[in-house]
């Protein structure tokens, strides 16, 4: 009995030698698809994020993305995310400086739950073209037990103040 089992079998198959080639090579393309998969719309997250240097005339529609922006790096699941309010500010202690206060409505991707999100964007306003992002400062009222991301948040910056 045991004759008839090891003579069905292939040498390659009794040594074990190719079906660990087969098995690691579908396991290097799934793990190339998922790179693709993460990488690509990071890449194309660039162009869909707003830029202060180059504002457009419609102001509601870019504190919206911006907004939006900000609540995707802050937090990993949001949905269902709406601008609430955003006033601009003028800094009456330091010349050439503005806030943009946005709230933000969202919906936990896990628990469905609504969240305010109070957002602060400290502007440079020196250059009246190209506005440049200084900082911002993010808070919500989510239950998550992990913090709002705020290395995400500060990553942000750079992208907002892009040409």
């Amino acid at each position: 009995m045991e004759r008839a089992v090891s003579a069905a079998r292939s040498p390659e198959t009794e040594s074990g030698e190719e079906p660990m080639k087969a098995t690691l090579s579908v396991l290097a393309a799934s793990l190339a698809v998922v790179v693709l998969l993460v990488v690509a719309p990071a890449a194309r997250a660039d162009d869909d994020l707003p830029t202060f240097r180059k504002r457009g005339d419609k102001e509601k529609e870019f504190v919206t993305q911006v907004g939006t922006a900000i609540v995707k790096a802050a937090r990993t699941g949001p949905i269902s995310i709406e601008l609430n309010e955003y006033k601009f500010e003028d800094l009456k202690d330091k010349k050439d400086r503005k806030n943009l206060e946005i709230t933000m409505n969202w919906k936990g991707g896990i628990t469905r739950k609504k969240y305010l999100s109070t957002i602060v964007v400290k502007i440079d306003t020196s250059n009246k073209e190209r506005w440049e992002v200084l900082n911002i400062d993010y808070k919500d009222n989510s239950i998550s037990p992990t913090s709002p991301r705020t290395g995400e948040i500060q990553k942000l910056i750079k992208q907002l103040n892009r040409d």
